[in-house]
């Protein structure tokens, strides 16, 4: 199950669901792809907690960016990153909609040093599943390194998110893809 998706059958950002392009569409050429964690101490929490009816939540996490393969010279040397992101949306366990905020990634290269900074901005307005965490993974980055690039993730949550209709949701625990895409 997808991490911020699935949290109890849906909830808010964007490792889950990704929005499909029309049949029609040119196929969008993969810049970097990256497998995705949340970290120990920076899990996704959502305040307020994430319940079974909709209302504004705020989500923010640490994520951890590691075994980063580039697809594309734009993304070459990128390894691993780190991302920062803070996110505001009308949530509920099954899904988030009118989704806001921003993100900061800062980059590394395969000796661990830092290689730059991409800023990213949720472009989606929708997602639907049990997986509020999945918009942080949805979006376009607006300055820095692969500027222009759209993202999208996908994570199953590694923590218990069964509770989220009857307790709510107060942090998640995932992992996943995120992919960025000319």
């Amino acid at each position: 199950m997808p991490l911020l998706k699935h949290a109890a059958a849906a909830t808010t950002a964007a490792a889950a669901m990704l929005t499909a392009a029309p049949a029609t569409a040119a196929p969008q050429e993969t810049l970097l792809t990256c497998q995705v964690a949340t970290t120990a101490e920076r899990p996704i929490t959502f305040n307020p907690p994430v319940k079974f009816l909709p209302h504004a939540v705020t989500a923010q996490a640490g994520l951890a960016l590691t075994g980063c393969t580039a697809s594309s010279p734009s993304a070459t040397g990128i390894r691993s990153g780190v991302m920062t992101v803070r996110s505001t949306g009308r949530a509920s366990c099954a899904g988030v909609q009118d989704i806001h905020g921003k993100g900061t990634i800062t980059w590394y290269g395969a000796d661990g040093r830092r290689i730059g900074t991409s800023t990213l901005r949720p472009s989606v307005q929708k997602l639907t599943g049990y997986n509020p965490g999945d918009m942080l993974l949805s979006g376009r980055v607006s300055k820095g390194r692969l500027a222009g690039s759209k993202v999208t993730g996908t994570a199953t949550p590694t923590s218990n998110v069964s509770t989220c209709a009857t307790k709510g949701l107060t942090t998640i625990h995932g992992k996943g893809t995120i992919t960025f895409h000319a």
